[in-house]
């Protein structure tokens, strides 16, 4: 779903500096951005 890429990839998160979540995944994050773009 297009709200649930959003909601993990590009949404500041207040909690962690205003940084999306998936960037706290340095490891999976090169292949989850592959699978989904």
């Amino acid at each position: 779903a297009s709200w649930q890429h959003h909601y993990n990839c590009h949404r500041p998160h207040s909690g962690i500096g205003g940084v999306p979540p998936i960037s706290r995944l340095s490891t999976l994050r090169d292949h989850l951005l592959t699978v989904h773009n």
